[in-house]
């Protein structure tokens, strides 16, 4: 306001700041009752439309398309930058209602959902009393467009939230969702307990976790959920939201004291223009998408078949290696199961022994009596004595007794649940190596977990150093990493304790020299192990560097093909938009009493036809490329929009326009500082 001021030389005054603020808020009502008397003309005005056909290369299907697996992809995060305090614009009760929030009664349905799972967050334990709105929680499509949005109430991110997203997601897409969140494990164990599960379940849900979140995360994770490793993700990354939250990062300085009535304005205003940006982007998003995965497949496909053929491997080795690392960093967490019989056995043994010594010690060592003639004097109460010596003695053997013929049941009872026909002694083999594993049986747990810790660091830790990955991107990675080192610490402080105490005496370890291994080969302590970790595969660094880029190629492969469906879908909706919005506006022309409205689509018309014309010329350039292999669009033999007058303007790529793209970012900078 103080900028209008300037400019007409009038002194500013608060009251011309709140007058603009009514009037304002005025002409966005007005915008928005244009806008659905708009959508409702072109039969755009259902609650659900917004996720169900926004985004024509999610939505747009076509009748003779090659079928997705997943059908379409989602990512889901929340965020707690645009904060409201609780108290702010109070005396304003006016209620925004617009088409991205999910209404609070169908969050709230949620709440209880998994009260009974105690990873589960509840309501009471998160509570938040200074803001009453904490941040939003948002469900997008892979393109970039905002499906829906939950706002977070005085709480973190509450497991509602997210249930909430994933149960409209299934009510409006259906079947073969994938969605990605960066608490994959959990997420999905929430849905599966939630009251959605089964209908999740037969709607064939997949959730994965995110790209770069995937890379601080737990290793045996990644690598069942990690969209490198799934089929039908492509060389979708599911970092979206991301994207998003570091654009509406801008709008905090709005919200922080605004109204309920403005938090929800300024939201609105944010997202459509979002979306509105997403939609321009689209056919480049799809162009830089397929130059991507051209050169990948490119680049990677000769060095793939060079090193398959000097180690004579084939493509099912590589798949082979990525199911035996599952089963490896499964099986560290558990102790085998003969070991851990053969164990137990020998410590019932040793028990039953112990208590078999006490009764032999009490039979041996019972004290004799000795007797002076001053002994036999009538005070000293001689026969009183003996009498309660005697019976304590008797007590304790009697004990003893007890112990061991109960210890021998126990013996008993375990030989026959175990299927253990011949009594072990201490001339047994099988007696002697559990004896000395025993002795060792604390020591060698220590050393998994530490091996476990150990390989799911050196393997994130190889993830952070991805070509092409920027300074910035890098340092967070690295202190993901350095968070989840804690565990490292504590587990080797344990060995530590104990490995002085071994025969022969093991090393002492230091933090920094364990996370400075740049190789399996280098930690000696894993040749302490008994999985032989080195001797495997998939642990040479040059055969994870390999099955890494196999992967990427066939993620490549899938990319592509999703890419050749999404571009006939852009390319059907850039002709049915057209087409659509001309037949409503000559429908409107005819009644006079809607020659305004047509007039008001009209000028949308000419706007998006402009857009429409900047995805036609995009498109055209996709068909041209090298390696280009899907179908022939129609625009591009029969559309008259390529076929142009000399007088008519070429549709301006915008992302080619440097100064177009100056100057919008210098009237963002203007606008943010008013």
């Amino acid at each position: 306001m103080k900028v209008f001021c300037a400019l007409h030389n009038v002194t500013y005054s608060q009251h011309l700041c709140n007058q603009f603020s009514i009037v304002f808020d005025i002409y966005l009502e007005i915008q928005r009752l244009i806008q659905l008397k708009v959508d409702c003309a072109l039969k755009r005005d259902h609650p659900d439309w917004h996720m169900s056909g926004a985004c024509p290369c999610c939505a747009f299907e076509q009748p003779s398309e090659t079928p997705l697996n997943p059908q379409r992809l989602h990512t889901m995060d929340g965020n707690h930058s645009v904060k409201r305090l609780e108290g702010s614009g109070s005396t304003n009760k006016h209620v925004f209602n617009n088409r991205y929030f999910i209404p609070e009664a169908a969050v709230e349905l949620f709440k209880d959902d998994v009260c009974n799972r105690p990873a589960a967050k509840s309501v009471k334990e998160n509570k938040n009393f200074v803001f009453k709105q904490t941040g939003i929680f948002i469900l997008a499509c892979r393109h970039g467009f905002v499906e829906s949005i939950v706002e977070m109430k005085r709480s973190g991110e509450l497991t509602k939230y997210g249930l909430a997203a994933t149960s409209r997601l299934l009510n409006v897409c259906g079947n073969e969702q994938a969605v990605g969140h960066d608490i994959c494990c959990s997420s999905r164990k929430t849905i599966t307990a939630s009251s959605i599960g089964a209908r999740a379940k037969s709607l064939n849900l997949i959730v994965a976790i995110n790209n770069f979140h995937g890379y601080a995360h737990n290793c045996h994770c990644q690598l069942q959920n990690h969209p490198l490793y799934l089929k039908g993700f492509g060389n979708e990354d599911l970092e979206t939201c991301e994207c998003i939250f570091s654009s509406s990062n801008s709008a905090t300085v709005l919200v922080h004291h605004a109204s309920y009535f403005h938090w929800r304005q300024f939201l609105n205003l944010h997202f459509d223009q979002w979306d509105h940006n997403k939609y321009l982007e689209l056919s480049r998003f799809l162009f830089n998408n397929y130059i991507q995965a051209l050169k990948i497949i490119e680049d990677y496909t000769p060095l793939l078949e060079e090193f398959k053929s000097q180690k004579s491997l084939t493509d099912q080795d590589f798949i082979q290696w990525h199911q035996e690392e599952i089963e490896f960093l499964g099986n560290l967490a558990v102790e085998p199961p003969s070991d851990v019989l053969a164990v137990a056995y020998v410590e019932e043994l040793e028990k039953l022994c112990l208590t078999e010594f006490v009764i032999v010690w009490h039979v041996t060592s019972v004290p004799f009596l000795t007797y002076t003639p001053a002994s036999f004097m009538q005070t000293l109460g001689l026969n009183a004595s003996a009498q309660r010596q005697s019976r304590a003695v008797k007590a304790e053997c009697l004990s003893a007794l007890r112990k061991y013929e109960l210890q021998m049941n126990i013996v008993n009872d375990f030989e026959r649940q175990n299927g253990i026909n011949e009594h072990w002694t201490t001339a047994h083999p099988g007696y002697t190596q559990a004896l000395e594993y025993g002795c060792k049986h604390h020591f060698i747990r220590t050393v998994e977990q530490v091996e476990g810790l150990v390989v799911q660091c050196l393997f994130e830790f190889s993830k952070a150093n991805l070509a092409n990955t920027g300074y910035k991107m890098r340092k967070h990675i690295s202190k993901a990493i350095t968070r989840q080192s804690a565990a490292i610490r504590s587990v080797l402080e344990k060995y530590n304790k104990l490995a002085p105490l071994q025969t022969p005496p093991q090393p002492i370890l230091d933090y920094s020299e364990v996370v400075g291994y740049a190789t399996l080969g280098e930690f000696s302590l894993l040749k302490h192990s008994h999985h032989d970790l080195l001797s495997k595969p998939w642990a040479v660094p040059d055969n994870q560097e390999m099955a890494a880029r196999y992967f990427k190629v066939v993620r490549s492969h899938e990319e592509i093909a999703c890419l050749n469906v999404e571009i006939c879908r852009l390319d059907a909706w850039v002709e049915y938009d057209d087409a659509k919005m001309l037949e409503v506006i000559e429908t409107l022309t005819v009644d006079e009493t809607d020659s305004l409205l047509a007039a008001e689509l009209r000028q949308q018309y000419n706007e998006w036809h402009h857009i429409n014309n900047v995805h036609r010329h995009c498109l055209d350039k996709i068909n041209y490329l090298k390696g280009y292999s899907g179908p022939a669009a129609a625009l591009w033999h029969n559309s008259v929009e390529m076929k142009r007058s000399d007088n008519e303007e070429e549709p301006v790529d915008v992302w080619e326009d440097d100064e177009l793209n100056d100057e919008a970012s210098h009237l963002e900078d203007a606008i943010s500082h008013l």
